[in-house]
């Protein structure tokens, strides 16, 4: 699984900017997940991007109501 994540287009970001925050906060608020998974997603659905994770605990509750996408490992 190693192989194949390290193949695949990842983009580090840097800065999270406002929108990212306040949607951010709207997840936290809506699922009581932790500020680092809400701010993930929260890159996630405005990048319309791919999230990976091994963090089934909270993300699940969260894949299907806003559907993003996520790849899991472990």
């Amino acid at each position: 699984m190693l192989e194949t994540v390290k193949k695949m287009p990842i983009e580090i970001i840097a800065e999270l900017r406002d929108d990212v925050f306040k949607k951010a906060g709207q997840l936290k608020a809506k699922y009581k997940i932790s500020i680092a998974d809400s701010i993930a997603i929260a890159e996630t659905i405005i990048n319309k991007g791919s999230l990976i994770t091994a963090d089934h605990h909270e993300i699940e509750a969260v894949e299907m109501t806003e559907k993003i996408n996520v790849t899991w490992f472990r």
